[in-house]
């Protein structure tokens, strides 16, 4: 029996949704194997993206193998040669190692900057991109892929054989494909403020862990020759539950530490404080469907521990495009034939990631806040005094490392000599008299009391917490295992 196979007008091979990072790399990637990308972006370049700007040695070495690093907008950026680690009466300044493999320092670079940069590269390469316009739907039939967009008041189709959302941590392309919005235990929040004419070392980043924004961070990225990019990050969701405003959070840790204040001294604001909600990996969830796949901040590929997102947003667009590859090929889009994608993930991503999960879920329980932070003072201890020790927090911080790294015996033995020296300190000061070892230890007993009272007065949000810790240690172990016996 005669077949008669529809003839399908394609407007393009690929459509991808969202021109940052991801979606711009994506679209360079594939449009240099000669097939016809379309890139929908919702604003017009070049544009702002709210973020902290750091750029890691590995997703430079990506931007390398665009040529983006011959660019000016690299030359002129901050290298960053130094981390500085701050706790309320201690820091520790170390010096960032960079392996062999790597041939760039981080860089600080505004996402305006860097984005219209990749957003160029792609151009050159063929890609078309229709900006000021957004995905409002999509329908996955059997042989092709009609998305309905909007441009201004204009609304219209357009045809492809596959569809990539790169459309962020609000991602519609991913809201679609997982008929979810969001889940609050894998959200962060953060905010960016640029600050002009402030003052210290142009290659030292600064991280500041302080007790009112735990489990977060706050950070002091220079930026130029006198500016630069101060900003927070912090868990959507604690144990139990408290409410913070967080913008507040942010301008009283300007107004009031010292550390930071230093560094500020007379330095002006440059515009209103700004923020953004980050979504991270969560390993079950699907990255690729009939047609369909995520790259980036809409794949959840931000680590929690760090908050970065560029190195994983470029990392996942060479590989999605290598996949892509022979897809087309193959002229096969199936979920089947596209779940090599998400085997890649995990491999090269899935252990990093679960174990950085499993690290900030523990201080997400708020009544045990004195033990996170006295944890934080010893890490910072033993940075302050061994470089080595140092070379690994602050890798695992810019990228560099891999965070499973802590799991070392080596490290984790640093880590109990470095509070049994603390411990040891504290009996052997000379200084201290009977009546202070009394005070001590009467404020040691009701911090104690107050954190039992916490636990008792929330037992079913202790037993939630306790119940997540358990699932993502075995999901580690998974990984472990499976490393392993690669």
């Amino acid at each position: 029996m005669l077949k008669i196979k529809e003839k399908i007008n394609f407007d393009c091979d690929v459509l991808v949704s969202g021109g940052g990072p991801a979606g711009s790399a994506i679209a360079y990637h594939l449009s240099k194997l000669g097939l016809r990308v379309i890139v929908a972006e919702s604003e017009k370049f070049p544009r702002d993206k709210v973020c902290g700007d750091a750029v890691s040695p590995i997703a430079i070495n990506e931007l390398h193998e665009m040529g983006i690093t011959s660019s000016n907008i690299f030359r002129k950026a901050n290298e960053i040669t130094k981390v500085g680690l701050f706790v309320k009466n201690d820091h520790a300044i170390v010096n960032l190692v960079l392996p062999e493999h790597l041939p760039y320092h981080a860089r600080i670079i505004p996402r305006i900057e860097l984005d219209n940069a990749i957003f160029e590269t792609a151009k050159k390469v063929g890609t078309e991109f229709l900006e000021q316009t957004r995905v409002l739907k999509y329908k996955v039939l059997s042989n092709k892929v009609i998305t309905t967009l909007q441009q201004e008041q204009k609304v219209f189709d357009i045809t492809s054989k596959i569809i990539i959302g790169a459309d962020g941590s609000r991602s519609v392309v991913r809201r679609l494909l997982r008929k979810e919005t969001f889940d609050e235990d894998y959200q962060l929040v953060g905010l960016r403020a640029y600050y002009d004419e402030v003052k210290g070392p142009s290659d030292r980043m600064d991280v500041y862990f302080i007790e009112d924004n735990f489990p977060g961070i706050y950070w002091f990225f220079p930026e130029g020759e006198s500016g630069a990019n101060i900003g927070l990050a912090t868990l959507s969701k604690t144990f139990p539950q408290k409410q913070q405003q967080v913008k507040k959070l942010l301008t009283d840790h300007i107004s009031n530490n010292k550390d930071i204040s230093a560094r500020i001294g007379n330095g002006k604001l440059r515009h209103k404080i700004e923020g953004w909600p980050i979504t991270f990996y969560d390993a079950k969830k699907e990255v690729t469907g009939n047609r369909v796949l995520l790259v980036g901040e809409a794949a959840g590929l931000i680590n929690p521990l760090s908050g970065d997102g560029i190195q994983y947003a470029l990392l996942s667009a060479r590989w999605a495009s290598e996949i892509l590859k022979k897809c087309f090929e193959e002229d096969d889009f199936t979920t089947e034939n596209l779940q090599p994608y998400k085997k890649i993930l995990d491999k090269e991503l899935g252990y990093d990631l679960a174990f950085s999960n499993l690290i900030v879920h523990f201080p997400r329980n708020k009544s045990l806040l004195p033990i996170w932070m006295k944890a934080v003072d010893i890490l910072v201890a033993r940075a302050k005094n061994d470089q080595k020790f140092g070379e690994i927090i602050v890798g695992i911080s810019e990228g560099t490392f891999p965070s499973f790294q802590a799991l070392t015996l080596d490290f984790i033995l640093k880590i109990l000599l470095q509070g049994g020296i603390s411990g040891s300190n504290y009996f052997l000061d000379m200084k201290k008299q009977p009546s202070d070892f009394i005070e001590d230890g009467s404020l040691f007993w009701k911090s104690a009391k107050q954190i039992l009272s916490e636990i008792s007065h929330d037992r079913r949000s202790n037993m939630e917490w306790i119940s997540q810790i358990g699932k993502k240690i075995v999901n580690v172990s998974k990984y472990a295992i499976k490393s392993t016996k690669d």
